[in-house]
C-alpha cells in the first residue's frame, strides 16, 4: 500500500462532501483489515528455523500437509490406497491463491479511497484556510481582550495587596513582601479564611515574617503553633553526700 501524503488534522472543519469521501475511505480499510483478520491463515508467514533462517509458509497450508502426511502414514501401514492429495491440499491451496489475489486488490481500492479524499480535502483548501485564518483573527482579538484583562487584574492585586501590608505592618513596608522576587512574589497563594483575614498557610507561602506583622487581627494564627518546651528555671539543688573511708563520694 502507498503511504498516506497527507496528515489530516482531526479538528479541520471538512465539508460534509469531504467527510463522505473520509467514510469511504474508512470502510474500504476496515474490510481490508477484517479480511486479513478473518482469513489470517492463508496469509503468509515468516519464522526462523533451525538453522535460524527465515523461511515462509502458510499455517493452513502447512496443517493440511501435516494431515496429509499422517493420512498417507496410517494408509500404507493397513495397505490401503493412499488419499488423494488434490481432494485434501486442493481446497486449502485455492483458499491461499484467493487471499494472495484479494488482499492486493482491496489494498489498492483503500489507496483510491485515500486519494481521493485527500484531493477533495485540497479542493477545500482555499476556503477552509480563509474560515480559520478569520476564526484565528478572532481568537487573537479575544486573547488580547483576556490579556488586558489580566494585567488590569494584576495592578490591582499588586495594588491592594501592598495596601494590606501597609496596614499588616503598621506602615512600615507598602509592597507585599515578595515584591519583585527573583523566585516569583506567590501571589497565587493569597487567600482568606471565613472571617476575612489572610490564612496561615499564605502568609508563609508570601513571606509576612513576624517582624513585619505589628498589627494583629489580620492574619490567622497559626493553627498548628510548635510546642514549647518548659524550662525548670528552679531546679532541685544536688547535695554532696560524703562517704566513710573506702567508700566514693556522690552527688544527689
Amino acid at each position: 500500500m502507498a503511504d498516506t501524503t497527507m496528515n489530516i488534522p482531526e479538528a479541520l472543519p471538512l465539508s460534509p462532501k469531504v467527510k463522505a469521501l473520509r467514510k469511504a475511505w474508512q470502510d474500504v480499510e476496515a474490510n481490508l483489515n477484517k479480511y486479513r483478520q478473518e482469513h489470517s491463515q492463508y496469509a503468509p508467514r515468516k519464522t526462523l528455523n533451525a538453522l535460524n533462517e527465515y523461511v515462509s509458509h502458510v499455517p493452513a497450508l502447512r496443517e493440511a500437509e501435516k494431515a496429509l502426511k499422517a493420512a498417507e502414514i496410517e494408509a500404507v501401514a493397513n495397505s490401503k490406497p493412499l488419499p488423494d492429495r488434490s481432494k485434501v491440499l486442493g481446497p486449502i491451496e485455492k483458499a491461499v491463491e484467493e487471499y494472495r489475489r484479494t488482499v492486493p486488490a482491496l489494498e489498492e481500492l483503500v489507496t483510491r479511497a485515500r486519494k481521493a479524499f485527500e484531493d477533495g480535502v485540497r479542493e477545500e483548501l482555499v476556503p477552509m484556510g480563509r474560515k480559520e485564518a478569520q476564526k484565528a483573527s478572532q481568537a487573537r482579538d479575544a486573547w488580547e481582550k483576556a490579556y488586558k484583562a489580566m494585567e488590569t487584574a494584576r495592578e490591582s492585586l499588586e495594588l491592594h495587596s501592598g495596601l494590606f501590608t501597609w496596614c499588616v505592618s503598621a506602615g512600615d513596608m507598602d509592597t507585599h513582601p515578595r515584591y519583585g522576587h527573583s523566585q516569583g512574589d506567590h501571589l497565587e497563594y493569597w487567600e482568606l479564611t471565613e472571617d476575612g483575614r489572610l490564612s496561615w498557610e499564605a502568609s508563609q507561602a508570601l513571606d509576612f515574617l513576624d517582624w513585619i506583622v505589628k498589627v494583629p487581627g489580620l492574619i490567622e494564627s497559626n493553627p498548628n503553633p510548635p510546642v514549647v518546651e518548659e524550662v525548670n528555671h528552679n531546679p532541685k539543688p544536688s547535695y554532696f553526700l560524703a562517704k566513710d573511708s573506702g567508700h566514693e563520694a556522690s552527688w544527689f
